[in-house]
């Protein structure tokens, strides 16, 4: 089974929020880290996402990534806030990956 890591050349860390105590108390811990590939959206399909062209941004990276929406990533000194339904699990043979739609803060 052949694996394209090559392609994922930029580490990522990925963070989520959980609530610690109370109803306005929040936390933001780091779940894992992850190797990803990072491309700027096109322009169609930013307006197909709602997004804002320059800002909205895909992440491919290996299907067993835990990432859901919500969750901040952060990628050297840039920040981004994964869109809602922005994670989506697809195939091409025996590559299993995830397509991350980002924003960028």
């Amino acid at each position: 089974m052949p694996k394209f890591t090559h392609l994922f050349t930029e580490q990522v860390f990925i963070a989520r929020r959980a609530q610690i105590s109370g109803t306005d108390k929040f936390l933001a811990s780091t779940v894992t880290s992850a190797y990803a590939h990072i491309q700027q959206l096109s322009d169609e399909a930013t307006s197909l996402t709602e997004g804002v062209y320059g800002k909205t941004f895909v992440f491919w990276c290996d299907g067993a990534v835990d990432v859901q929406e919500g969750d901040k990533l952060r990628c050297g000194s840039d920040y981004y806030t994964v869109k809602a339904s922005g994670v989506t699990r697809r195939d091409f043979g025996s590559f299993d990956y995830k397509k991350i739609i980002v924003e960028k803060q």
